[in-house]
């Protein structure tokens, strides 16, 4: 059985604690463990700090902040945590500006527990998940591809499922850039991009920065 340590995050008391329990009656496969319990942003972010988690169900529309501006803050924090959007809104803009900003999958709050399921395991097996109800659901999945500069990134990215700041790294490293010189553009810290440069390895099986590169280049990106 999969193991996963979660947090949620809705401004909704009601539906936080009920959505909770929800998750700890999940037997399909998962070993669910709530770690985080957060009705704001705030309150999520410093329980964050002490907390590595797998996945985060995020609420969007929160009492003092926007839920999709916390999205590449979770991402931040921990590359490899993945974002379940679960909202109300079911509107074509919203679905896709949340993946923009780097969410792994979205899920209506009227779905039912089966597709929470499979919701749970697409995004855990690093798929790009739709729950049934998403307006225009093909018309965004075609457009999730396209959120970075050239048609041939775009591709890159959906074979490999690179995170937005990935991308954003492994573009800079292209052009040459030093670690320091990406974290200084980038606004993070140089150890925040050794990680990503590391996932980025990873995820493309390479074995140094070198390899990396090439791989890079076999897909037309330098």
């Amino acid at each position: 059985m999969r193991s996963l340590k979660v947090g949620v995050v809705d401004d909704h008391e009601l539906f936080l604690r009920s959505f909770v329990l929800l998750l700890t009656t999940i037997k399909s496969g998962f070993d669910i463990t709530v770690a985080v319990e957060s009705l704001s942003e705030d309150d999520f972010l410093a329980k964050l700090r002490q907390n590595d988690l797998d996945l985060v169900f995020l609420d969007l529309n929160l009492t003092k902040s926007d839920g999709i501006r916390l999205i590449p803050k979770i991402k931040e924090r921990n590359p490899e945590t993945k974002v379940l959007i679960v909202s109300m809104s079911t509107e074509a803009k919203v679905v896709r500006e949340s993946f923009q900003q780097g969410a792994d999958g979205y899920l209506s709050k009227y779905s039912d527990l089966d597709n929470l399921v499979e919701g749970i395991r697409e995004v855990m097996d690093g798929e790009i998940f739709f729950g049934k109800g998403i307006e225009a659901t093909q018309k965004i999945s075609s457009e999730v591809v396209k959120q970075t500069s050239t048609p041939m990134l775009n591709r890159f990215n959906a074979k490999f499922h690179l995170t937005k700041r990935e991308s954003e790294i492994l573009e800079k490293m292209t052009e040459g850039k030093s670690s320091k010189t990406i974290a200084a553009e980038l606004f993070i810290s140089k150890e925040t991009v050794s990680v990503h440069r590391k996932n980025l390895m990873r995820k493309l099986g390479a074995s140094n920065a070198l390899n990396l590169l090439k791989i890079a280049r076999d897909y037309n990106l330098i």
